[in-house]
């Protein structure tokens, strides 16, 4: 056996030649040398060290969202963060980054603080939510940061929010190699009974799916949101009247606006629900998936002259 392998084994669960589609909420994904499960944040601290002076090539895994895992076979080590620690102390949420976004919020609202409601209908992890500045129902992820505590390069250090970089659906770890470890939220202590915030909270699930669709793999939206700069910037035109006094136009519109609904490439799908989903009809591959994102951003700059950015993170493209 390997000594790579041999040596994983001291710190999680190993598993050789593993599909990535068992592992992500598309279903897609190629077979990866090496997969890892890491229940304890020290542990991946460890890994990370081996892996570094190893010069192996890794990818960092949280819950399967937001991700889209290439077809072909990945020669390395994919890391799954499964460290579910959530500490309250006061005001502050204390979480490891394999910790789900959900389980996060849900401890949150029953300590009777207020303000990551919002987290309960978001998939995947906290480490995860934070890389892509994670967002709901009027909340993200730089509304709540406190502080993070990350991986860099052999040190382990902590940033502050300001140097997180948050913008919208974005941060600095979409453009280094830190690995977010921990995560300090800041919330309030709320003046309702923590029933009463989670049933808020449920009412907000139940509206997201109600204009989600259902029933088909997906990674979640696939386009960001387009701001009303970019649309003078790009378009140059009256602004659509329906976005009169907002911030952003829907992505879901310009996909919708440009014929794209239900548009598909073998078994991958602009969802007829809500054109910002693209959905899996069953069998269906990354480069299909790809090959539809290339064509809704074709259309869609046909039609406004806008340039989609996808939401959703290229793994092994």
């Amino acid at each position: 056996m390997d000594q790579i392998y041999t040596t994983l084994r001291k710190f999680g669960k190993v598993k050789l030649n593993e599909p990535m589609s068992k592992h992500t909420t598309f279903k897609l994904g190629g077979p990866v040398k090496y997969f890892i499960t890491i229940d304890n944040t020290d542990k991946l601290v460890e890994v990370l060290d081996f892996l570094r002076e190893e010069n192996v090539e890794y990818i960092i895994l949280g819950g399967g969202s937001n991700v889209l895992c290439a077809d072909k076979e990945f020669d390395g080590v994919v890391i799954k963060i499964h460290d579910q620690t959530t500490i309250i102390d006061d005001q502050t949420v204390i979480a490891s980054a394999g910790a789900s976004t959900v389980s996060v919020a849900q401890a949150s609202v029953k300590a009777g603080l207020t303000g990551f409601e919002w987290g309960i209908g978001v998939p995947g992890t906290i480490g995860g939510a934070v890389r892509g500045n994670a967002g709901a129902m009027g909340g993200d992820m730089n509304g709540n940061i406190s502080k993070v505590e990350v991986y860099r390069q052999g040190e382990i250090l902590e940033l502050s929010k300001e140097e997180c970089e948050f913008a919208y659906r974005e941060s600095i770890f979409k453009h280094n190699n830190d690995v977010v470890l921990r995560v300090w939220l800041k919330l309030e202590k709320s003046s309702e009974e923590s029933k009463d915030l989670m049933k808020k909270a449920i009412e907000n699930i139940s509206y997201r799916n109600t204009t989600q669709p259902q029933g088909f793999a997906s990674s979640g939206c696939i386009f960001k949101n387009v701001s009303i700069e970019k649309w003078k910037q790009e378009n140059g035109g009256e602004l659509p009247e329906i976005f009169a006094g907002k911030a952003v136009i829907s992505a879901g519109w310009l996909v919708d606006s440009s014929g794209c609904k239900g548009l598909q490439v073998g078994q991958a799908q602009v969802s007829e629900k809500h054109a910002n989903f693209i959905v899996n009809l069953g069998g269906a591959t990354a480069s299909e998936v790809k090959s539809l994102i290339e064509e809704v951003k074709e259309k869609v700059y046909n039609e406004f002259k806008i340039t989609l950015e996808t939401e959703v993170q290229e793994i092994g493209f």
